[in-house]
C-alpha cells in the first residue's frame, strides 16, 4: 500500500514539475522577445561651435548643416494635408470629406558610423513611402507629426529594420509642439520599458522636408514604432480566421468614425464616455464572430469590475492581469498623465491569457504640461479613470499599489534615477535643442494658442506656467516630479477610506475554512482509528 501511495505522490510531483516547466518555458518564450531601444544609456552630444550654422533665416539648409543625431529627409511634391476638424460642440475630431490623407514620397535616413550626419553622406535607408499627418489636436499644429508606411516600387508594404528597432513598414515621426522639453514622451517610454512590456521603441532624430527642390528644417522628432501586433511590436498570437477565440489589441479613445468601434457593457451603461476601437485583428480581416467574442469578453470583464456584489467583483483577478493594472496606474499617476485612462489607452489579451494594460502611449501632455490646468502635485487623479475607479474600491488592490510604489521608488521611480535620466536626455540632444528652439521660437518664446493657460490659485495669486527658456522648462519638470513623487504614498493610503471591498480576505476565505477543518478533523480521524 505504501508503495502505491509513494508512486502516486511521485506522479503528482512529476505532473506538477511538468506544469511548472511548461509555464517557465512559456515565460521564457515570450519574455524579451521585443527589442528595447532604451536599455543602453544615451550618448552625450559633441560640443558644437555654432549649432545654427547650417540653417538659414527661412529655415532652409545650407552646406554647413550637420547633426550628431540621425537625420530623416522626407521628399514629397507637397506636404500631407490636414484631414480632420474639431467639432466645437462635443470636441470630436471629424474627418474632412474628400481629402486624401496620404501623399507619395521618398524616405531617406542618414545615420553614419562617424557620429556626424549630413546630406552629403550616403543614406543608410532609402525607401518609397506613403505619408500622412497624424494625431487629434496635434493634427492642427504647425509642426506636423507623421505616420509613414514604407512601400516598394510596386506599392506593396516593405518591412525594414530602422535604427535597430525591428522590421516593420509602419513608423511614427513624433515631434510634439506641445512639449518644449522634447523629452516627455522619451522619458516616460524609457521608464515604462523598465516595468511594462511592449513599450514602443523610439530614437531621436532631426527631420528635413524636401519639397520644390528646397530642404527645410523641421526640428527634433522621435522616430519610433506605432502600436500594432507583431514580433517586434505587441507580440501576441496571430489571428486565425477560423477560430473565434483570438488574441486582440484594443484602444480606448475618442470615437473614430473610420475605425471599428466596440459596443461594450460600460459604454452601454454610461460608465465610460469614450470608445474601445479594435486594432488587432484588423477590421479588414476579422470575422463578425470574432468581433462579437471580443465585445462579449470585454463586457464580461466590465460586468465584474462594475459589480456591487462582492462575490462577483472579487473574481476580477481571474480575468485581468492585476499587476499590469497596478503598474499602469502608478506610471500614469507618477508622471501626471491626465489623458491616459480615457484617451490613447491600450490593452491586449493573448490567446488563453488575461486582459493586460498597455503598451504606454502619448505623454507629451504629462509632467505639468496639461494646457488647461496645472498638475496638482499633492493629489491623485488616476483613481477617477474608467475601470480604475472600480478597482480602487478594493483595499487589496490599493495595498498592492502601495507595496509596488515603494519598490518602484527605490528603482525606476527613484528621484536620482529620474533626474539622471532627464540630464542624460538633455545632454544627448545637445545642439539639436538649440536648432529646435530656433525653428519654433515664435511658439516657444511668445504667447500663442499653444501656450499653457495661466491659473489662479486659492489666494488669488496667478500662476504663470509657460517657460520661455529651455532651462526653465526642465526646472518645471524636475520640480513637479519631485513634489508629486513624494506625495503619492500618503495619497494612496487615503484611497482606503472610500474602499468598500477587501477581496484578498474574501478569496482566502475558503482556504482558511479548509485549514481550520483539517486542524479539527485530522485528530478526530486518528482518535476514531484507535
Amino acid at each position: 500500500m505504501l508503495g502505491y501511495r509513494l508512486k502516486g505522490l511521485l506522479a503528482c510531483l512529476g505532473g506538477l514539475a511538468v506544469c511548472m516547466a511548461a509555464a517557465a518555458g512559456y515565460h521564457e518564450l515570450h519574455k524579451d522577445t521585443v527589442k528595447n531601444s532604451y536599455a543602453a544609456p544615451l550618448s552625450a552630444a559633441p560640443r558644437e561651435k555654432d549649432p545654427l550654422a547650417g540653417i538659414n533665416e527661412d529655415f532652409t539648409l545650407n552646406e554647413y548643416f550637420k547633426s550628431h543625431l540621425p537625420v530623416v529627409v522626407l521628399e514629397m511634391e507637397e506636404e500631407p494635408p490636414i484631414t480632420t476638424r474639431q467639432n466645437p460642440e462635443d470636441g470630436r475630431f471629424i474627418p474632412l470629406e474628400g481629402v486624401e490623407p496620404y501623399v507619395e514620397g521618398v524616405f531617406r535616413l542618414y545615420d553614419g558610423d562617424g557620429g556626424v550626419n549630413s546630406l552629403d553622406g550616403e543614406p543608410c535607408v532609402v525607401s518609397r513611402m506613403r505619408i500622412k499627418r497624424r494625431g487629434n489636436s496635434s493634427m492642427l499644429y504647425e509642426k506636423a507629426q507623421y505616420m509613414i508606411k514604407l512601400v516598394s516600387e510596386s506599392g506593396e508594404y516593405r518591412d525594414l529594420d530602422i535604427l535597430g528597432m525591428g522590421e516593420e513598414h509602419e513608423w511614427i515621426l513624433n515631434g510634439s509642439m506641445a512639449d518644449k522639453s522634447m523629452m516627455r514622451n522619451y522619458l516616460v517610454y524609457s521608464i515604462s520599458s523598465e516595468i511594462m512590456p511592449y513599450t514602443p521603441d523610439n530614437e531621436y532624430c532631426e527631420v528635413i522636408l524636401q519639397t520644390d527642390g528646397k530642404y527645410t528644417y523641421q526640428g527634433v522628432f522621435l522616430l519610433g514604432e506605432s502600436i500594432r501586433q507583431g514580433a517586434d511590436r505587441v507580440n501576441i498570437s496571430k489571428y486565425r480566421a477560423g477560430d473565434v477565440f483570438n488574441a486582440y489589441l484594443v484602444r480606448r479613445d475618442r470615437l473614430d468614425e473610420e475605425g471599428l468601434m466596440l459596443n461594450t457593457y460600460a459604454r452601454e451603461q454610461g460608465f465610460a464616455a469614450e470608445w474601445f476601437g479594435l486594432l488587432y485583428p484588423s477590421r479588414y480581416d476579422v470575422s463578425e464572430d470574432t468581433v462579437s467574442y471580443i465585445e462579449d469578453d470585454l463586457s464580461r470583464i466590465e460586468r465584474v469590475l462594475y459589480s456591487d456584489e462582492q462575490d462577483v467583483f472579487s473574481t476580477y483577478d481571474n480575468i485581468i492581469d492585476v499587476d499590469s493594472f497596478v503598474d499602469y496606474f502608478l506610471m500614469n499617476e507618477f508622471f501626471g498623465s491626465y489623458d491616459s485612462g480615457n484617451f490613447s489607452t491600450y490593452c491586449f489579451k493573448d490567446r488563453g491569457g488575461k486582459l493586460t494594460m498597455g503598451p504606454a502611449w502619448d505623454y507629451d501632455g504629462t509632467i505639468d504640461n496639461y494646457k488647461h490646468e496645472p498638475l496638482d502635485t499633492d493629489a491623485l487623479a488616476f483613481q477617477t479613470k474608467p475601470w480604475f475607479e472600480q478597482l480602487c474600491r478594493d483595499n487589496t488592490f490599493i495595498r498592492k499599489m502601495e507595496k509596488r510604489y515603494l519598490e518602484l521608488r527605490r528603482g525606476s521611480f527613484s528621484e536620482e534615477h529620474i533626474m539622471n535620466k532627464i540630464e542624460e536626455i538633455a545632454a544627448h540632444l545637445g545642439g539639436a535643442q538649440e536648432r529646435e528652439w530656433y525653428r519654433w521660437r515664435h511658439v516657444y518664446m511668445e504667447e500663442t494658442e499653444y501656450s499653457l493657460e495661466e491659473y489662479e490659485l486659492d489666494d488669488k495669486t496667478v500662476l504663470v506656467r509657460d517657460a520661455r527658456t529651455y532651462e526653465d522648462e526642465l526646472y518645471r519638470m524636475k520640480t513637479a516630479l519631485r513634489k508629486h513623487g513624494d506625495a503619492i504614498p500618503s495619497q494612496l493610503s487615503v484611497l482606503h477610506k472610500s474602499a468598500v471591498f477587501t477581496t484578498g480576505v474574501r478569496n482566502w476565505h475558503g482556504v482558511w475554512l479548509f485549514l481550520t477543518a483539517c486542524v479539527f478533523l485530522i485528530p478526530l480521524y486518528y482518535i476514531a482509528r484507535r
